[in-house]
């Protein structure tokens, strides 16, 4: 079941009140097409601002706001994985407020994750450039040693063998 409620942000505080017509028509037509984002593109075309923070493949948060048809805002926010938070704030003078109290920093905490992600890979491949020299051999992704992941699959395959030979020999 569907819940029929929204969070609604007001005066500085929060309520929940019964879904707008505009968001019973995205919900209706989402569930036709299976497309969340097609839908409110289809109810709500005016798009106030949409900003992501991380890669595209697997964005570390992502901020969707668009303008109501009563003038207010449609706010979504989602960590990569899922949305988790809709909010609307029907009246234009509470954006502002909203947007500096709970906006601001939800985005300002996954930047800085994002910029913790990005230091540790590039800390990575310093560490693996000083060690073994040229760049080759430095995985794109995490900035890690491609022969410093050979070398330790190489060992562990060394002490596997070495136990097997240990556990065949005691029997």
């Amino acid at each position: 079941m569907i819940d029929d409620r929204i969070v609604v942000y007001r005066a500085g505080a929060f309520t929940t009140e019964p879904h707008p017509p505009w968001l019973i028509e995205i919900h209706r037509i989402a569930n036709e097409r299976r497309d969340w984002k097609a839908a409110v593109r289809a109810v709500l075309p005016r798009v106030t601002a949409h900003l992501v923070i991380g890669y595209d493949f697997f964005p570390l948060g992502e901020l969707h706001a668009d303008y109501t048809p009563c003038g207010g805002q449609y706010v979504q926010l989602s960590d990569g994985e899922a949305m988790f938070a809709e909010v609307w704030v029907p009246d234009p003078a509470d954006w502002l407020p909203f947007s500096t109290t709970y906006i601001e920093p939800f985005m300002l905490t996954r930047a800085t994750l994002h910029q913790a992600d990005k230091i540790d890979r590039l800390g990575n491949a310093l560490i693996a450039f000083a060690r073994h020299g040229e760049g080759k051999h430095i995985d794109r992704d995490t900035g890690e040693s491609r022969i410093d992941h050979r070398e330790d699959w190489e060992r562990r395959k060394r002490e596997q063998a070495a136990e097997r030979a240990s556990v065949a020999s005691n029997t």
